[in-house]
């Protein structure tokens, strides 16, 4: 608390008086950022953009990017993280949530993604976060994250098109049942 008090050039009764201790102080910040990425999401989302692919690109981008200046960078990134999972991981959980059921709306937009939209924000969202985590460089996290929403969305439209009805469940039955029959 001391640290923290003069970097933020206050006094420690004056930190004291917003945070009872450093975990009410952590929290706090998790809660502004768990916003801030929820924010930043969400805007690059509704943002007008060309196509629905560069919206969801964008909003993935919005994302990491934020995760990735204000946490990745830290030399205390890895504390950061640890403390994140003890004392925050539900605060991050919920705005995960969140943006994953905004995604997964934004790719229903698409009638092609349509029935398997959950199934692909999923895909989309979990496989991007451990994409950006393993990246380097801002650049680095911004190629990566970029070819692979736009492989994995041009992917699923070719499924989609190859098999329209094999990403429903009444669909995959059919399907298997249509392998079942080719066989016999």
């Amino acid at each position: 608390m001391e640290a923290v008090a003069r970097e933020a050039a206050v006094s420690k009764p004056t930190l004291y008086s917003h945070f009872s201790n450093k975990d009410e102080l952590f929290l706090a910040v998790c809660s502004r950022m768990a916003d801030l990425i929820s924010r930043a999401f969400s805007d690059a989302l509704a943002a007008q953009h060309h196509s629905a692919d560069e919206g969801v690109l964008s909003a993935i981008l919005a994302k990491h990017r934020l995760t990735f200046t204000l946490v990745r960078t830290s030399p205390h990134a890895d504390e950061l993280f640890s403390h994140k999972a003890k004392f925050a991981g539900d605060l991050f959980e919920r705005a995960d949530d969140a943006m994953l059921g905004q995604l997964a709306e934004a790719l229903t937009a698409d009638s092609a993604l349509r029935p398997s939209a959950q199934q692909l924000a999923r895909a989309l969202f979990f496989a991007c976060g451990e994409l950006a985590a393993r990246s380097s460089s801002l650049a680095e996290l911004e190629s990566e994250l970029g070819a692979f929403v736009t492989v994995h969305l041009a992917g699923a439209r070719a499924l989609a098109r190859r098999h329209p009805l094999a990403h429903t469940p009444a669909g995959a039955r059919y399907e298997h049942a249509r392998k079942q029959a080719d066989r016999a």
